[in-house]
């Protein structure tokens, strides 16, 4: 006979569990974005993915932080958050150490953030690119075979023991989500930046990522059972999407449940490519750049972003596409106004650009109904950057700016903006290194410093945020001549 108390904790468990699934559903479902306003949504999938990693701003996010930037994607409309935990630069925190480094205090920080994530209502997803490994897992015997495009800390899964390795990592971090409280809604693979392998054993690539993702998903649907698996197609080929949909109908027919196919950079709409049968049709958005893909303005290298024309024809390209989804890819605060538009837009909460930030100026830049079109005019500007007056776009934000402006970060960081884009030009109206251009230059730098330490709060940066990755179109020489005046330096001496 079954004790009466196993069956009171099978119960328990059960309706704890189905609300689990029917707070997914919900979160899904969510056509009330915000203050509780009735929409029809344009996509009924809208994924806020922000990794945090390389220094920003979600790497260094505190509990509460975290949450107001949640709670804020969802008043405008995102009903799903997605992060993934790169694995750079850190140590396996499963391992039996005892010290407390880089990679379990990031790890400790991502389950705070799924949990926070989760007490709003939004279901939460693990991003995953599946041989990209702890760094002490990197061993010479083991290591991928790399090409301008598969690059990182990578290991060989067609070498088994590598490969028991990759399989134990996820199912460490799929137990360990489960033993804190996260429930997994998704898991989302992607099989680049960072990631693959370039070796005979693993081509084509593609269909090794597609078996390598299958038994992961298997593992971590013991410890999250209504586990979906889901694609992000940054990268991908049209010939791999092929191969893996024909491998899919052949091998896990109804598996994958979304793929977000990828945008190049200054395109609006996915391409039409061959999905495995059930796979709804989504788009991976791009909200860390400015409308133009050149010259660039990303990644917060120029301040604050805002892409008010792209992302409005995106909602509209994609939706006379068929995609039933979209991704946000976010790497920072820097596109908090992106946010707002995309995730605006995509909910059917507003139905331009220009509502969407009329609203944003309402709610943080202190605007009133005399000014707000004026401040939606004013931040339009901003999306074609390298066009904008910046002296009469300094004078205009003036007559802008609210009475409490140096406590908004918000309002701040527009405040930036308008130096880095002065200095920048100041830059580039001179040829050569004089001393009027080393001190626009300096001067830069100095503003870029402090909007990250004192407005965002980033500390060091790494990868696409380094100075080597800048779309300023003078660092380069600038870093020969540093190099030159550092070498005159020392033979002086």
């Amino acid at each position: 006979m079954i004790h009466q108390r196993t069956i009171v904790r099978a119960l328990t468990f059960f309706v704890a569990f189905v609300g689990v699934v029917m707070a997914c559903a919900r979160a899904d479902d969510k056509a009330r974005p915000g203050d509780g306003k009735e929409v029809t949504p344009v996509f009924a999938v809208r994924t806020l993915y922000a990794p945090g990693h390389f220094g920003n701003s979600y790497e260094v996010m505190g509990e509460n932080e975290m949450r107001e930037m949640l709670q804020e994607a969802l008043f405008w409309g995102f009903n799903r958050y997605a992060d993934w935990f790169d694995m750079e630069d850190c140590s396996d925190p499963f391992s039996a150490k005892r010290e407390y480094q880089l990679g379990h205090a990031l790890w400790e920080r991502k389950k705070a953030h799924f949990l926070a994530a989760q007490k709003l209502g939004l279901a939460c997803g693990l991003v995953i690119t599946p041989n990209h490994v702890y760094v002490d897992q990197c061993r010479a015997d083991w290591l991928a075979t790399t090409n301008a495009k598969i690059f990182g800390q990578l290991i060989c899964p067609s070498i088994p023991e590598a490969r028991r390795v990759i399989l134990r990592n996820y199912e460490n971090l799929f137990a360990d989500l489960a033993a804190s409280g996260v429930r997994l809604s998704t898991l989302v693979a992607a099989p680049y930046d960072f990631g693959g392998c370039a070796c005979e054993k693993c081509r084509p690539w593609i269909l090794t990522f597609a078996k390598l993702s299958r038994e992961i998903y298997e593992i971590g649907r013991k410890y999250h059972p209504e586990l979906r698996m889901e694609m992000i197609g940054w990268w991908w080929q049209p010939e791999e999407h092929q191969l893996f949909a024909t491998w899919c109908e052949e091998h896990a027919p109804g598996w994958v449940g979304q793929m977000y196919l990828h945008i190049p950079y200054g395109q609006t709409d996915v391409a039409s490519v061959p999905l495995p049968q059930g796979c709804a049709r989504s788009a991976f958005v791009h909200i860390g750049y400015a409308d133009q893909a050149a010259p660039r303005d990303v990644y917060g290298h120029l301040g604050s972003v805002i892409a008010p024309a792209r992302l409005e024809k995106t909602v509209r390209d994609l939706a006379g596409h068929g995609c039933q989804g979209v991704m946000a890819y976010s790497e920072g605060v820097f596109d908090d106004v992106n946010k707002a538009i995309l995730a605006g837009l995509a909910s059917g909460r507003y139905s331009s650009t220009d509502e969407a930030l009329r609203a944003y100026a309402v709610r943080y830049l202190g605007a009133s109904d005399d000014n707000a079109a004026e401040w939606v005019a004013w931040l339009k500007l901003w999306g074609r950057p390298f066009e904008v007056d910046v002296a009469a776009a300094e004078k205009t934000l003036e007559q802008l700016l609210p009475a409490d402006w140096e406590r908004n970060w918000r309002v701040v960081q527009w405040r930036y903006k308008c130096e880095l884009l002065k200095y920048h030009h100041e830059v580039m109206r001179e040829k050569e290194w004089n001393p009027k251009r080393v001190a626009a230059a300096e001067q830069f730098f100095a503003t870029q410093e402090e909007l990250q330490r004192k407005v965002w709060g980033i500390g060091p940066l790494r990868h696409i945020f380094a100075r080597r990755f800048t779309p300023l179109p003078w660092y380069g020489s600038w870093a020969e001549f540093q190099k030159k005046q550092a070498s005159a330096i020392s033979d002086q001496q």
